[in-house]
């Protein structure tokens, strides 16, 4: 997503899903990225999955008139 200079806002729908619910190969994919696997964690862990809508991102103010990446769960442009 960028260093914390960017700004992406995700609009969607957000659903907690246990860890045994987690396709082993998805579970993998987000520990190979992240370099943390929360089925190795002894806390309570849960994986969110988040289906975007609409995404926002921009950096600075000229920027702002194609903020817009998607909308109604479509890619634009």
């Amino acid at each position: 997503m960028g260093t914390t200079r960017d700004v992406v806002v995700i609009e969607g729908t957000a659903q907690s899903l246990p860890l045994a619910a987690v396709a082993p190969a998805v579970a993998d994919a987000f520990a190979a990225r992240t370099g943390f696997d929360p089925r190795r964690s002894a806390a309570r862990m849960a994986f969110i999955w988040i289906r975007p809508r609409r995404i926002q991102a921009w950096r600075e103010e000229n920027e702002l008139p194609g903020r817009e990446l998607m909308r109604d769960g479509i890619w634009l442009g």
